[in-house]
């Protein structure tokens, strides 16, 4: 009888954790992630890999433009998604920014859009690292313990990151990703 009330126990512990957890990493009203960001690396002093990080981006610039996936990064204006805020979008970072130890740029990237973008870096990265992170409710855990690289990893400045909140769903005029209808 023991066995089968600890068992009980020991499982509903498990839900409860589980349950917990997810609701800690996700947003509020939402039951998994929706938004992320792809953060594109090169180092900032190799000219042939900015060359090959401006490149890329032109390449998802296109991609966009041919209605092919739906992300935001650096060049995506409002000739290309028609209700986005341009001053909303990041630029291209030829310097260490925030978290980021080297030149990056970011890519907001819809859970609608997952997949395509996901299969176009990877065709298509060449030699750049790709930093891949949720964006969820704590900053420092969305940037490590659920981050992903695709290619060599690089040290993160995690000071001016949070534990609270973390960043707010982005592009709600897009209708995507948390602001999905």
């Amino acid at each position: 009888m023991e066995m089968k009330v600890f068992f009980c126990f020991s499982f509903f512990v498990l839900l409860s954790v589980t349950s917990l957890a997810r609701s800690q990493v996700v947003k509020p009203g939402h039951d998994q992630i929706k938004e992320f960001h792809f953060h594109i690396y090169w180092l900032q002093n190799n000219p042939e890999q900015e060359w090959q990080a401006l490149t890329l981006k032109e390449k998802i610039v296109d991609e966009v433009h041919n209605g092919n996936f739906t992300v935001v990064c650096d060049g995506i204006t409002n000739e290309i998604l028609p209700t986005i805020n341009e001053d909303e979008v990041p630029g291209f970072n030829v310097q260490p920014i925030g978290p980021h130890s080297c030149g990056s740029f970011e890519t907001w990237v819809p859970r609608e859009s997952y997949a395509k973008f996901l299969s176009f870096i990877l065709l298509n990265r060449g030699d750049l690292t790709i930093f891949i992170h949720p964006l969820g409710n704590n900053e420092i855990d969305d940037h490590t313990i659920h981050a992903s690289w695709l290619g060599q990893s690089y040290p993160l400045d995690l000071s001016p990151l949070s534990a609270v909140g973390g960043d707010d769903p982005q592009y709600p005029e897009l209708g995507l990703g948390y602001n999905a209808m």
